[in-house]
């Protein structure tokens, strides 16, 4: 199993990392799984994900900005299971995950 180093918590792990160009606080952040063929061929890379934020702080969508596609998939479904602080409008945020074998 993967460890991961989340930036916003600036808690310092190992194989990931996951960050936030938010203008809303992450309230709940959810590592990827490093997949089994990304291990295995040792790819590293950085995923940028967009992710549009309903003003309850749920992630409505999420779409890959870059990155990667071994690595999206698990970048865009980790994206998703974040929840954001409330807001009175919806946001776009952006969530940037780093891979590191």
């Amino acid at each position: 199993m993967s460890l991961a180093l989340l930036i916003l918590a600036k808690t310092p792990l190992s194989a990931q990392q996951a960050a936030s160009d938010a203008h809303r606080k992450a309230l709940q952040k959810v590592l990827p799984s490093y997949p089994e063929m990304a291990k295995s061929i040792k790819l590293s890379g950085t995923v940028r994900v967009a992710v549009k934020v309903a003003p309850n702080g749920k992630v409505m969508s999420a779409t890959v900005l870059g990155g990667h596609p071994l690595l999206a998939a698990v970048a865009v479904d980790a994206a998703r299971q974040f929840r954001f602080e409330a807001s009175p409008e919806q946001t776009e945020e952006v969530v940037t995950f780093t891979f590191q074998p």
